[in-house]
């Protein structure tokens, strides 16, 4: 790009920003622009397979918005006027279609007194088209900063009648559902709150069927909808509560977050505590699609709500998202839990699931046979259990480290040596009262073991170093980097040397005295932000 164009697109980006600052209406008014001069030069040939193209989906995602404020309305006609009298020029010529898709970017086709020669256009684009026009699902799954800015720019201007808050909570697992459960909980037993508890299916179904019977058992007179609703709109919810930034598992219609910013503010809790910033980065670097339409960020730790500031800095400070640190709410039933009592004592190993360098941290290659021998050196003295992340085993035969054969015998060899391989992750509650020693490779459920009081072997992953606010825990960890270090530790625990034990109920206060009303916070935030709008 030479100096001038480059300064041309300098200018344009600088005016562009100006008006999106100014309201971001503007901006996306300049947007259909932009796209509709694209079109004109376009092919007529490419409207027959359009939603292979380009400019399709940003097409039909501007489509979508139409323009409220009247100066630009007064403009858009002003600018159609001109695309008029260019398809007058062509008449006679199909080239007049592209003039027609720039004039229903800015006014309703009802406007329009000119023939549509929809023979011209892929029947998905027919389709799409239409759809948007009566208000209905379209299947394109694009967003960007400006339209993501228009959406929440919109529902913070949106006003409420006095009536009760209407909330909904998705989710398509116990493991993500859980952190959600105890905003669900306090919110349904309150008279000035609706709520709804959706469990979906992800994009390969998994978990679904035993997700639905654990919320079903848990929720037995609650009324739970399923995947087959399709259409969360239909609920009419003021606010939608998302356990995590995954959009590609929430593949129905009306479910992906830049669906649901369109009817409603999308707020998180995420899934998994957030202890270091290796994690928070990924989440925030990878899926930034996802994050640009959230409302409310509920983060779980001081540290990650000052990098969510960081990192979307323009919708913050034009009041359009909102990040708060109140407190994680699933961790409060965690302090000092009640140990069950067992002749013999209980070791949980939790490996990862990851063996990447960015966001792996799993010994499981390492240490797998390790622990089977452990049922050896300690006979009944022990009882051991393997509780793997859901995503382990394939992950292992997905990086050839383990066959599917190599697999089920290690299965069969757990079983020969009496330790349990949990196959579900629902009930962590009641599994975590029977643990007297966590064994863990890096994972967010180890502020939730430490809140017990009871002790940790952490097999440290260099790369996850702690939040500020996390480092106390860690060093209050027994911190293992072989195995020979683990069987140390365990020997020590075993005989009852725990020389971390003051250290660790120490911080665990601490730790809880920061999260423990962190549910009736995040809560009274809903509620002002309501009632701010009424």
């Amino acid at each position: 790009m030479n100096d001038n164009l480059k300064k041309q697109s300098d200018k344009a980006q600088a005016e562009l920003d100006f008006y999106k600052k100014l309201n971001p209406e503007a901006a996306i008014f300049f947007r259909k622009k932009a796209l509709t001069v694209r079109l004109l030069k376009i092919s007529v040939a490419d409207l027959k397979n359009a939603s292979e193209q380009s400019w399709y989906e940003e097409y039909i995602a501007l489509l979508a918005i139409r323009l409220e404020n009247p100066t630009l309305n007064f403009l858009a006609k002003k600018y159609c006027e001109k695309l008029l009298l260019l398809y007058n020029k062509n008449i006679n010529h199909a080239e007049r279609e592209l003039s027609v898709l720039g004039m229903i970017q800015f006014l309703e086709p009802t406007e329009l007194k000119i023939p549509f020669n929809q023979h011209l256009w892929s029947k998905k684009m027919v389709r799409d088209v239409q759809a948007v026009f009566l208000n209905q699902y379209t299947e394109v799954n694009y967003t960007d900063a400006d339209i993501a800015t228009y959406y929440l720019f919109r529902q913070s201007m949106r006003r409420y009648e006095r009536r009760k808050i209407r909330v909904a909570f998705m989710a398509n697992s116990f493991l993500s559902g859980e952190k959600i459960l105890p905003v669900y909980e306090a919110m349904k037993k309150r008279d000035d709150f609706e709520t709804f508890l959706i469990v979906y299916a992800g994009a390969d179904y998994k978990y679904l069927d035993r997700a639905w019977d654990y919320f079903r058992e848990k929720y037995p007179d609650d009324k739970i909808y399923n995947y087959g609703l399709m259409d969360l709109q239909k609920l009419a919810p003021d606010y939608v509560f998302l356990p995590n930034p995954y959009d590609s598992r929430r593949t129905f219609p009306g479910f992906r977050t830049n669906d649901i910013v369109k009817f409603a503010k999308v707020c998180i809790i995420s899934y998994g505590a957030t202890l270091s910033n290796i994690f928070s980065d990924r989440l925030f670097d990878e899926f930034p699609n996802f994050w640009r339409n959230v409302y409310l960020y509920f983060a779980s730790a001081e540290t990650v709500k000052n990098d969510f500031e960081k990192k979307f800095p323009q919708d913050i400070s034009m009041d359009y998202q909102h990040v708060e640190f109140f407190g994680y709410p699933a961790l409060k039933p965690y302090y000092r839990l009640e140990k069950e009592s067992y002749a013999a004592k209980n070791i949980l190993w939790a490996p990862r699931w990851n063996f990447d360098d960015k966001i792996g941290g799993s010994h499981f290659m390492n240490y797998k046979d390790n622990f089977v021998a452990l049922a050896k050196k300690y006979g009944e003295e022990v009882e051991l259990i393997l509780r793997p992340h859901p995503d382990l085993f394939n992950e292992l035969m997905k990086k050839k480290f383990m066959t599917e054969k190599e697999i089920t015998a290690y299965d069969e060899l757990l079983k020969k040596n009496n330790i349990l391989r949990q196959t579900t992750l629902a009930n962590m509650f009641k599994s975590i009262r029977k643990v007297d020693i966590f064994l863990t490779d890096y994972s967010s459920v180890m502020i939730e073991f430490f809140l017990t009081g009871r002790p940790i072997i952490y097999c440290e992953y260099p790369r996850a170093l702690p939040l500020p606010e996390y480092e106390e825990m860690f060093k209050a960890m027994y911190i293992a980097h072989s195995w020979k270090e683990i069987e140390h530790y365990l020997e020590d625990l075993l005989n009852g040397n725990d020389p971390l034990f003051d250290k660790r109920q120490e911080i665990a206060k601490k730790i809880y005295e920061t999260h423990k009303d962190a549910t009736e916070k995040i809560i009274a935030r809903i509620v002002q932000d309501f009632n701010a709008k009424l």
